[in-house]
Protein backbone atom coordinates (compact mmCIF):
# COMPACT_ATOMS: atom_id res chain seq x y z
CA UNK A 1 0.00 0.00 0.00
CA UNK A 2 1.26 3.47 -0.89
CA UNK A 3 0.34 6.69 0.85
CA UNK A 4 0.13 10.19 -0.55
CA UNK A 5 2.72 12.61 0.80
CA UNK A 6 1.36 15.89 2.09
CA UNK A 7 3.39 18.84 3.33
CA UNK A 8 3.46 19.45 7.06
CA UNK A 9 3.68 22.72 8.99
CA UNK A 10 4.00 22.82 12.76
CA UNK A 11 5.83 24.44 15.67
CA UNK A 12 9.24 23.52 17.01
CA UNK A 13 11.17 24.53 20.13
CA UNK A 14 9.44 27.88 20.61
CA UNK A 15 9.67 27.98 24.40
CA UNK A 16 11.13 25.95 27.23
CA UNK A 17 7.79 24.79 28.69
CA UNK A 18 6.75 23.46 25.29
CA UNK A 19 10.02 21.55 24.97
CA UNK A 20 9.57 20.02 28.43
CA UNK A 21 6.00 18.99 27.57
CA UNK A 22 7.09 17.22 24.39
CA UNK A 23 9.75 15.41 26.42
CA UNK A 24 6.97 14.13 28.73
CA UNK A 25 4.76 13.11 25.79
CA UNK A 26 7.56 11.39 23.86
CA UNK A 27 10.13 10.17 26.41
CA UNK A 28 11.87 8.05 23.79
CA UNK A 29 12.80 11.13 21.73
CA UNK A 30 16.26 12.67 22.07
CA UNK A 31 14.97 16.19 21.41
CA UNK A 32 11.81 17.94 20.18
CA UNK A 33 12.47 17.45 16.46
CA UNK A 34 13.25 13.78 17.02
CA UNK A 35 9.67 13.31 18.24
CA UNK A 36 8.48 14.31 14.76
CA UNK A 37 11.23 12.32 13.03
CA UNK A 38 10.22 9.08 14.78
CA UNK A 39 6.89 9.31 12.96
CA UNK A 40 8.39 10.35 9.61
CA UNK A 41 7.08 13.90 10.03
CA UNK A 42 10.37 15.75 9.82
CA UNK A 43 11.52 16.31 6.26
CA UNK A 44 13.00 13.57 4.08
CA UNK A 45 9.80 11.85 2.92
CA UNK A 46 7.51 14.59 4.25
CA UNK A 47 8.03 18.19 3.02
CA UNK A 48 8.12 20.08 6.31
CA UNK A 49 8.05 23.65 7.60
CA UNK A 50 8.68 24.25 11.30
CA UNK A 51 7.90 27.63 12.84
CA UNK A 52 10.05 29.43 15.41
CA UNK A 53 12.94 27.10 16.42
CA UNK A 54 13.94 29.66 19.05
CA UNK A 55 15.59 27.08 21.32
CA UNK A 56 16.64 24.44 18.78
CA UNK A 57 20.00 22.92 19.70
CA UNK A 58 22.78 22.07 17.27
CA UNK A 59 21.71 18.42 17.00
CA UNK A 60 18.16 19.42 16.10
CA UNK A 61 19.35 22.02 13.60
CA UNK A 62 21.73 19.54 11.94
CA UNK A 63 18.87 17.07 11.52
CA UNK A 64 16.76 19.82 9.95
CA UNK A 65 19.54 20.69 7.53
CA UNK A 66 20.17 17.06 6.60
CA UNK A 67 16.47 16.35 6.05
CA UNK A 68 15.67 19.62 4.24
CA UNK A 69 13.26 20.89 6.91
CA UNK A 70 12.37 24.55 6.39
CA UNK A 71 12.22 27.09 9.20
CA UNK A 72 9.56 29.80 9.30
CA UNK A 73 11.14 32.59 11.33
CA UNK A 74 8.40 34.73 12.94
CA UNK A 75 10.08 37.84 14.40
CA UNK A 76 6.84 39.43 15.65
CA UNK A 77 6.16 36.30 17.67
CA UNK A 78 9.60 36.61 19.23
CA UNK A 79 8.55 40.04 20.49
CA UNK A 80 4.95 39.35 21.50
CA UNK A 81 5.17 35.81 22.91
CA UNK A 82 8.52 36.76 24.47
CA UNK A 83 9.90 33.21 24.46
CA UNK A 84 13.25 34.36 23.11
CA UNK A 85 14.81 35.52 19.84
CA UNK A 86 15.36 32.89 17.18
CA UNK A 87 18.99 32.55 16.04
CA UNK A 88 18.30 33.38 12.40
CA UNK A 89 22.00 33.97 11.72
CA UNK A 90 22.76 30.41 12.82
CA UNK A 91 20.01 29.06 10.53
CA UNK A 92 21.56 30.76 7.51
CA UNK A 93 25.15 29.92 8.43
CA UNK A 94 24.21 26.23 8.78
CA UNK A 95 22.51 26.20 5.38
CA UNK A 96 19.01 25.51 6.71
CA UNK A 97 16.32 26.74 4.30
CA UNK A 98 14.62 29.65 6.08
CA UNK A 99 11.68 31.89 5.26
CA UNK A 100 9.64 34.45 7.16
CA UNK A 101 6.23 34.19 8.79
CA UNK A 102 3.84 36.72 10.31
CA UNK A 103 2.36 34.29 12.89
CA UNK A 104 -1.41 34.19 13.28
CA UNK A 105 -1.44 34.16 17.11
CA UNK A 106 1.74 36.02 17.99
CA UNK A 107 1.81 38.58 15.19
CA UNK A 108 0.15 41.96 14.73
CA UNK A 109 0.31 42.20 10.94
CA UNK A 110 0.47 40.08 7.78
CA UNK A 111 2.83 42.27 5.74
CA UNK A 112 5.88 40.39 4.47
CA UNK A 113 7.70 43.74 4.27
CA UNK A 114 7.07 44.26 7.98
CA UNK A 115 8.30 40.73 8.66
CA UNK A 116 11.53 41.59 6.84
CA UNK A 117 12.16 44.74 8.87
CA UNK A 118 11.16 43.01 12.11
CA UNK A 119 13.58 40.16 11.36
CA UNK A 120 16.40 42.69 11.06
CA UNK A 121 15.31 44.44 14.25
CA UNK A 122 15.09 41.35 16.46
CA UNK A 123 18.37 40.09 15.02
CA UNK A 124 20.04 43.30 16.22
CA UNK A 125 18.46 42.83 19.64
CA UNK A 126 19.79 39.28 19.79
CA UNK A 127 23.28 40.48 18.91
CA UNK A 128 23.10 43.19 21.56
CA UNK A 129 21.50 41.18 24.37
CA UNK A 130 22.21 37.48 23.77
CA UNK A 131 24.98 36.70 21.29
CA UNK A 132 27.43 39.58 20.91
CA UNK A 133 29.68 37.61 18.55
CA UNK A 134 26.75 36.74 16.26
CA UNK A 135 26.26 39.03 13.27
CA UNK A 136 22.81 40.53 12.80
CA UNK A 137 20.83 39.99 9.61
CA UNK A 138 21.46 42.31 6.69
CA UNK A 139 18.68 43.87 4.64
CA UNK A 140 19.60 41.66 1.70
CA UNK A 141 19.37 38.51 3.81
CA UNK A 142 15.99 39.48 5.27
CA UNK A 143 14.66 40.29 1.78
CA UNK A 144 15.87 36.90 0.53
CA UNK A 145 14.19 35.14 3.46
CA UNK A 146 10.91 36.90 2.67
CA UNK A 147 11.03 35.94 -1.01
CA UNK A 148 13.09 33.04 -2.36
CA UNK A 149 14.04 31.75 1.08
CA UNK A 150 10.48 30.68 1.85
CA UNK A 151 9.19 30.52 -1.72
CA UNK A 152 11.61 27.74 -2.69
CA UNK A 153 9.55 25.35 -0.54
CA UNK A 154 6.87 25.43 -3.24
CA UNK A 155 9.03 24.82 -6.28
CA UNK A 156 12.45 24.03 -7.74
CA UNK A 157 13.98 22.31 -4.71
CA UNK A 158 10.64 22.36 -2.93
CA UNK A 159 7.58 20.14 -3.09
CA UNK A 160 7.97 16.96 -5.20
CA UNK A 161 5.87 16.96 -8.36
CA UNK A 162 5.22 20.71 -8.24
CA UNK A 163 6.02 22.13 -11.65
CA UNK A 164 5.77 25.71 -10.42
CA UNK A 165 8.37 27.69 -8.56
CA UNK A 166 7.95 30.75 -6.37
CA UNK A 167 9.94 33.57 -4.83
CA UNK A 168 12.00 34.79 -7.79
CA UNK A 169 11.70 36.60 -11.12
CA UNK A 170 14.16 34.19 -12.75
CA UNK A 171 13.06 32.27 -15.88
CA UNK A 172 10.95 29.24 -15.02
CA UNK A 173 9.39 30.80 -11.92
CA UNK A 174 5.73 31.70 -11.60
CA UNK A 175 5.03 35.42 -11.85
CA UNK A 176 3.95 36.25 -8.32
CA UNK A 177 4.46 39.97 -7.89
CA UNK A 178 3.41 43.21 -6.27
CA UNK A 179 3.64 46.46 -8.21
CA UNK A 180 4.49 49.21 -5.72
CA UNK A 181 3.94 52.89 -6.47
CA UNK A 182 6.70 54.59 -4.49
CA UNK A 183 6.07 58.10 -5.83
CA UNK A 184 5.26 59.56 -2.42
CA UNK A 185 8.26 57.81 -0.85
CA UNK A 186 10.67 59.92 -2.87
CA UNK A 187 13.78 61.38 -1.25
CA UNK A 188 15.25 64.87 -1.87
CA UNK A 189 18.14 63.21 -3.70
CA UNK A 190 18.48 60.59 -6.42
CA UNK A 191 18.15 56.99 -5.18
CA UNK A 192 19.62 53.83 -6.64
CA UNK A 193 17.37 50.84 -7.32
CA UNK A 194 18.67 49.18 -4.17
CA UNK A 195 17.95 52.30 -2.11
CA UNK A 196 14.42 52.56 -3.54
CA UNK A 197 13.80 48.91 -2.68
CA UNK A 198 15.01 49.40 0.89
CA UNK A 199 12.86 52.53 1.25
CA UNK A 200 9.83 50.67 -0.13
CA UNK A 201 10.24 47.76 2.28
CA UNK A 202 10.60 50.04 5.30
CA UNK A 203 8.06 52.76 4.47
CA UNK A 204 5.34 51.42 2.16
CA UNK A 205 2.01 49.91 3.18
CA UNK A 206 -1.10 48.53 1.46
CA UNK A 207 -1.93 51.97 0.04
CA UNK A 208 1.15 51.79 -2.17
CA UNK A 209 0.23 48.49 -3.85
CA UNK A 210 -0.82 49.39 -7.39
CA UNK A 211 -1.23 45.83 -8.70
CA UNK A 212 -0.94 42.23 -7.59
CA UNK A 213 -0.20 39.14 -9.71
CA UNK A 214 -0.40 35.47 -8.77
CA UNK A 215 0.82 32.85 -11.22
CA UNK A 216 0.81 35.54 -13.91
CA UNK A 217 -2.83 36.45 -13.35
CA UNK A 218 -3.67 39.99 -12.27
CA UNK A 219 -5.81 39.99 -9.15
CA UNK A 220 -6.15 43.75 -9.50
CA UNK A 221 -4.32 46.52 -11.31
Amino acid sequence: MTYATFPLQSHLSENQREIAWVRELCPSSNFYGDAYAQFDLFGANTPTVMAHCVWSGDEELRLMRNRGVYIAHCPQSNLNISSGIAPARRFLDMGIPTGLGSDVAGGVHTSIFRAMTDAIGVSKLRQCLVAKDEASLTFEEAFWMGTLGGGSFFGKAGLPGNAGAAGSFDPGYEFDALVINDADLAAPFRLSVEERLRRTVYLSDDRHIAAKYVRGKALFC
